[in-house]
């Protein structure tokens, strides 16, 4: 171990979160493990590729040693003493950790840090700034964004304040009105907000979108992302908190970043730090507001504040949604809904094969537009189990699209036949139907009956019926996909589900968003409210809308022989 005080805090921080000495959420303990996996373990792939720049860390140290807090309570007070663990391993990860085959590229070059209010965001925001401005090489051009000009003013003036404070660090800078130049290198940082065309003809190398999460579509980061296209060592970096919309560009890099955590893609560019609580915590346990809320959260002043709020929110209901959201990090909006399975849980669940000769299935099918993916699911009992298997169908010549659109890698699940290009810029529907048609066949089960979501489906389903297959409808409602969401989830966690090893599957599973109806009696799986795509899910869960009509024994009769 080397012995350098800021990488030992980093460090520090990583094993005691990792060990449970911390406590945190899930996902800040699976990035602390990755952290230690890619520093300890000679065997990982991460070791192998990547590795930490203790020199690096050293001229950090130096830097922030110079650096004074401008607000707050340590406010005139030297940065270095005072800063958290989370906040140095942060950092650390994001400007010391470079490539081994190229040791002046930096590994990450995409990060998303989701965490409450009150947790030195601005600070954090200023500091990772300050770096870039130091670091980067001559000329470099580097932009602080918001997504109005009023918070971009107020972001870029903390930037300012915190050189301001800090006497040996100012005297290397220029300030102006809109623009902070280093005079070591000639290196610009300048405040935008969210019109694109603030970064029309610039070259940036860092950027950063604060308050991502208020943000109501992705023009500014998108913005940034092409004005770094010719950057060989880019870094944008987006923070915020939680917010009550619905749909934001902000939750959809958490919700990739978590993706990658989970391992159903892979992204090394990535770094993703979201501290919020797990889906099982009560809001009101105070023992659990550090998962969102570590800074405050190990503070007497803070925690205070934080129970005095909560009491607040309690008693006064139209005050809840400001604290679990900027306190707490929780989506609040009701058309969001809730994660359905855990992708653990899902994953728990798989198997490498089965052998369904002679077993009797019923056969879920969830067609789309003709442009978008379609999905064939099968499903059976077998000693009070439920056995499945599912498959993709997309469009043969939007492969290589929708693998950059949706960050999923089609060809290799098409490589491993869970998935199927099929016709050119729209799905070949025909290709489809033999494939159902083909299902006894080639797997030597009985089909029992096809259940389907008449949308998209009635040609196809008229040719299924016309060769003797039974179809059945299954309509869209809570009243009908209710029991079967039900036994689906249920069945996953008493680990009575198995399915035939399938990432993609997961990844189907994991994105999926489980919505109430108004009394909150009842849920469905909703394709609005998931952003990702859920195909292979909603041709499952047909099938569970049928499958207590599929007899126990899944070994079937014909010509007075069984078949075992």
């Amino acid at each position: 171990m080397h012995e350098i005080p800021s990488y030992y805090k980093a460090y520090r921080y990583a094993k005691d979160v990792a060990n449970g000495n911390i406590l945190a959420g899930k996902y800040i303990i699976k990035s602390c493990k990755h952290f230690l996996e890619m520093v300890n373990n000679q065997d990982s792939k991460y070791y192998k590729k990547y590795f930490v720049d203790y020199e690096m860390i050293k001229k950090i140290d130096s830097i922030i040693k110079l650096t004074n807090f401008s607000t707050g309570e340590f406010a005139g007070k030297g940065c270095y003493e005072y800063i958290s663990g989370f906040q140095w391993f942060i950092l650390i990860n994001l400007f010391c950790v470079f490539h081994r085959d190229n040791e002046s590229k930096r590994r990450y070059e995409k990060a998303c840090v989701f965490i409450a209010r009150k947790n030195a965001k601005t600070w954090l925001v200023s500091m990772f700034m300050i770096l870039g401005l130091l670091f980067e090489p001559n000329y470099a051009q580097l932009v602080a964004a918001a997504n109005t000009r009023e918070q971009a003013k107020i972001l870029f003036s903390e930037i300012k304040k915190t050189l301001e404070v800090s006497p040996g660090l100012k005297k290397h800078f220029k300030i102006t009105r809109d623009k902070i130049e280093c005079k070591l290198n000639n290196n610009v940082l300048f405040p935008i907000a969210a019109e694109a065309r603030n970064t029309d003809g610039m070259l940036v190398s860092i950027g950063c979108v604060d308050e991502y999460g208020a943000a109501r579509d992705d023009s500014i980061y998108q913005s940034i992302q092409t004005s770094m296209l010719s950057t060989i060592n880019r870094l944008i970096f987006t923070i915020s908190t939680g917010y009550p919309y619905a749909n934001n560009p902000m939750k959809e890099q958490i919700e990739y970043g978590k993706k990658i955590l989970d391992e159903l893609i892979e992204d090394d560019r990535f770094f993703l730090m979201c501290y919020e609580l797990d889906e099982k915590d009560l809001w009101t346990d105070e023992t659990n507001w550090i998962k969102s809320n570590p800074l405050q959260a190990t503070s007497k002043l803070g925690m205070d504040f934080l129970k005095a709020e909560c009491k607040m929110a309690i008693e006064m209901p139209s005050k809840a949604t400001s604290f679990r959201t900027k306190n707490l990090n929780q989506w609040l909006d009701i058309k969001t809904g809730n994660s359905y399975i855990d992708s653990k849980d899902i994953k728990a669940c798989s198997i490498e094969n089965y052998d369904w000769n002679n077993k009797e299935i019923v056969v879920g099918i969830d067609l789309s537009i003709s442009s978008d993916n379609t999905s064939v699911s099968i499903l059976t009992k077998e000693n009070g189990e439920y056995i499945a298997q599912s498959w993709c169908f997309v469009p043969g010549d939007l492969v290589e699209e929708k693998s950059k659109v949706e960050k999923v890698d089609y060809n290799r699940f098409i490589r491993d036949g869970s998935c199927f290009a099929c016709g050119d810029r729209i799905i070949d529907y025909s290709f489809v139907e033999n494939f159902v048609l083909e299902l006894e066949n080639k797997l030597g089960c009985r089909v029992r009956s096809v259940c389907y979501d008449k949308y998209n489906a009635i040609s196809t389903i008229q040719k299924l019926s016309q060769e003797g297959l039974e179809c059945v409808e299954t309509p869209q409602n809570y009243f009908v996909l209710h029991p079967a969401t039900k036994l689906l989830k249920e069945s996953v966690l008493t680990n009575k589900f198995k399915f035939i090893n399938n990432d993609l599957f997961v990844l189907n599973v994991s994105n999926a968003i489980e919505v109430t109806n108004p009394s909150g009696s009842l849920s469905m799986i909703s394709k609005k409210s998931s952003k990702f795509k859920i195909d292979m899910l909603a041709s499952l869960i047909n099938c569970f809308t049928i499958i207590d009509d599929l007899p126990e024994s899944s070994v079937y009769d014909t010509g007075g022989i069984t078949w075992i």
